[in-house]
This record gives C-alpha cells, sequence and structure tokens, in this order.
C-alpha cells in the first residue's frame, strides 16, 4: 500500500495539480485541465539538423502549445504570475479572435523567405532597419515586461549578446505588447495605448539587460508581419532570410542554429579555398 501511495506521489500530473491549486487557488477543472496541459507537457520534438531550401541552409520551425522546455519548476513560476481565469473569462468571440491571431505564426514570415523588412526606434533614440542588418546573422525574439516566458529568457539572452560580435551575430529584442498587465505578477503595469507608454515599459526593460531594444509601434506592424505570438523568436542569414524561427523562444535551439550557421559558413569558405 505503502509503495503504491508513493508511485502516486511522485506523479508528476499529481504533483503538477497539487501544486498549481495551491499556488493558483482553488480554480474549476478547465483551470487545472489547462494547467496540466499548458504548464506540465513536455517540449515538442525538434531536430536541429540544418537543412538545404534552394542552395540555403535553413532549419526547421519550432511550435508548441506553451514552453516545453522550461523546467516543471519553472513552468510554475510562470503560472504564478499570470491569472488563469481571466483566459476562461473571454467570450466566445475574444476567444476565437485570439487564435486566430495565435495561428498566424505559422503562416506568416515563414522560413526561406526574404524577411519583412521594419524600421524601429530603440529605446536609445536610435533608428533601426532590419535591412541595414544585411552581411551579419540576426538574432531578435519579441518581448514584453509583463510576458513570463519573456522574461526569463531576457535573462538567458544576455550570455548570448555577449557570446558573438555584434558585427557578426546581431542580437536584439523587439518590444510588443503587454501580456499580462495588471495580473498577479505584474500588478503595477497597465496595457498600453500609444506607442510612447510602450516605449516607457520598454526603457524599463533596457534598465534591467544589456541587449538593445527597439519598439514595435502600437499598431504593431512587426509583430502581424512575424506572427502574433507572445514570445516568438527568429533567426535571419546574412543575405536577409528567415532560417528558424520559434513559436517559444528557447535560447538553446537559438544558439545552435547560429553555431550551425557559422560552421557551415566556414565550410563553405573552405571549400571555395580548396577549389581555387
Amino acid at each position: 500500500m505503502k509503495r503504491k501511495l508513493l508511485v502516486v506521489v511522485k506523479s508528476k500530473w499529481f504533483l503538477g495539480s497539487l501544486l498549481a491549486i495551491i499556488a493558483l487557488g482553488a480554480f474549476g477543472s478547465q483551470e487545472i485541465i489547462y494547467m496540466a496541459r499548458q504548464y506540465m507537457a513536455g517540449d515538442v520534438p525538434w531536430s536541429p539538423a540544418p537543412k538545404d531550401l534552394n542552395g540555403r541552409v535553413v532549419f526547421e520551425e519550432h511550435y508548441s502549445m506553451h514552453p516545453g522546455h522550461y523546467t516543471f519548476t519553472e513552468k510554475l513560476g510562470i503560472a504564478t504570475k499570470v491569472d488563469v481565469k481571466k483566459m476562461f473569462g473571454k467570450s466566445p468571440t475574444e476567444r476565437k479572435k485570439a487564435f486566430a491571431e495565435f495561428s498566424t505564426i505559422r503562416t506568416q514570415s515563414p522560413v526561406g523567405i526574404l524577411a519583412p523588412d521594419f524600421e524601429l526606434t530603440t529605446t536609445t533614440g536610435e533608428t533601426v532597419r532590419l535591412s541595414d542588418k544585411r552581411g551579419r546573422i540576426a538574432v531578435f525574439m519579441f518581448v514584453a515586461m509583463t510576458c513570463p516566458p519573456a522574461r526569463a529568457q531576457v535573462d538567458l539572452w544576455k550570455g548570448m549578446y555577449g557570446k558573438y560580435d555584434m558585427n557578426d551575430v546581431d542580437v536584439f529584442f523587439v518590444y510588443s505588447r503587454e501580456r499580462h498587465a495588471g495580473e498577479r505578477g505584474y500588478p503595477e503595469f497597465k496595457e498600453t495605448k500609444t506607442t510612447s507608454e510602450r516605449m516607457a515599459y520598454a526603457r524599463m526593460l533596457s534598465e534591467i539587460t544589456a541587449v538593445p531594444v527597439v519598439v514595435d509601434p502600437i499598431d504593431e506592424p512587426t509583430l502581424k508581419d512575424y506572427g502574433v505570438v507572445p514570445n516568438a523568436a527568429f533567426v535571419v542569414d546574412r543575405e536577409g532570410f528567415v532560417v528558424f524561427k520559434s513559436q517559444w523562444a528557447d535560447i538553446r535551439k537559438i544558439e545552435r542554429v547560429v553555431e550551425q550557421l557559422l560552421v557551415a559558413e566556414e565550410l563553405k569558405k573552405q571549400a571555395k579555398v580548396s577549389s581555387g
């Protein structure tokens, strides 16, 4: 009997549900099911192997319902910062609209196409154009102060930013809409209604990271071009083509992509030297 009980207690699903109830309050069955699916499921399969697409090195796109690459503890930490009940309080029309927006990550800016250009302002007042970064590998992630997964990634991206020469690999953040403003993890934040309000929050982010931050205007042309999800990440090659995209930023996958791009470039150079 004791052995059976121990097996049950060790079950990730049992512990996950129990901790979710304690941390988030006694929600209804829908909320518990949501927590189990979104925060306790593992990462979806993804192959890091480079592929050839019309003579260009590209990588398999990565999609998941929620960042499965986080540990259980990290997922639970994310969960405690949001109001899950708020998600279930939306009307059917609001849910349908949200689902339609989230679906755009699969259709917008697919791997292999020329990345949509953008001209955005940094938190220090400079103008940045993606097309000006040709000749460098561009790596960027959509972020917000009230997006828990993005905030977790911000700390991790500091290391990647310092790892490469910015003339070789250009790493930056694109600040977009607030995701959980006013909720339990971010009670002091409000929904932004103007670009200047968004810029103010972006400057707060700049104070806690060395990674440059550019700001998408309040009408969100960049977010719409790349897919309206909270924490997407993209890798664009030196010629300006999307070679990797991820629905939820995962620095481990992104660094593997960048490293393999650099290796492929070096091998190409060596082949040219050998043939010459």
